[in-house]
């Protein structure tokens, strides 16, 4: 069952990576600054996901729990931080692109990469920095 997640996520890093290329190649006029942000976005996104793809694979490897409960914590406390930020996240993106001429799918996009980049940061924050007791006040 682990394996499978991990080979999920290389999975999915491949065909996000490849579909980008695709993309970029079938492109044939220059990018404008919109879509080379939206590249950098799911490039570091990409980068992030395999990162941690190939850190379950060693940890799998040494034998080590690749889900044990402090990961799982720190993936809901993060899940759960991302989620109130969004909150804030959705208002900023409808109020600067309400009156533009942009595509309806653009600031949709902007704001599910943003909502993914939010979560990875706060789930490395929490990596690095752990959680507090929270029995405690």
């Amino acid at each position: 069952m682990k394996s499978t997640k991990t080979a999920l996520i290389l999975v999915l890093v491949g065909a996000v990576m490849f579909s980008g290329g695709l993309w970029l190649y079938s492109t044939g006029k220059s990018l404008g600054l919109l879509e080379i942000g939206t590249a950098i976005l799911v490039l570091i996104v990409v980068l992030l996901s395999l990162f941690v793809g190939l850190k379950r694979i060693k940890d799998e490897k040494k034998g080590l729990p690749v889900d044990d409960e402090l990961s799982l914590r720190i993936k809901q406390k993060a899940g759960a931080s991302a989620f109130s930020v969004s909150f804030i996240l959705w208002p900023i993106i409808l109020i600067f692109t309400m009156d533009s001429d942009l595509d309806v799918r653009i600031p949709i996009e902007i704001g599910i990469l943003a909502m993914g980049l939010i979560f990875i940061g706060f789930w490395i924050y929490y990596s690095r920095m752990g959680l507090k007791d929270e029995n405690q006040n």
